[in-house]
């Protein structure tokens, strides 16, 4: 994993430290209201609409384990296990576009179809 302390890289990292550890209202402080968010279910635009698709997926969550973290002055992307109830480990990826310390946009990656697979 990098020590790489690159400003987009410290706002990722607040983000899915809050995130891994359930507490969507500290993670929601990074993230613009205009929010536009890639996932493997479809999109998502808002800070409203993302916290409520975080906090319906925390009841599956059970942790993460970082593989990589990486960043710059205005992205990052982070690699990293996701532990859940149905499936114990899912590797995923996140790429995240942050302006003025907020995040304003997220690519996540993983394999959706292992959780139709339990």
């Amino acid at each position: 994993m990098s020590n790489n302390t690159s400003p987009a890289l410290q706002v990722a990292l607040a983000y899915h430290n809050a995130w891994k550890n359930l507490d969507h209202a500290t993670a929601m402080k990074v993230v613009a209201d205009n929010v536009v968010s890639e996932t493997p279910f479809g999109p998502i635009e808002g800070g409203a609409a993302l916290h409520k698709s975080e906090s319906e997926f925390a009841g599956m969550l059970k942790g993460a384990t970082m593989v990589a973290a990486f960043g710059d002055e205005k992205t990052a992307l982070l690699m990293y296990y996701t532990h859940t109830h149905p499936v114990p480990s899912v590797l995923s990826a996140k790429y995240f576009t942050v302006e003025n310390g907020k995040i304003t946009g997220i690519k996540a990656l993983f394999d959706k179809s292992v959780f139709g697979a339990q």
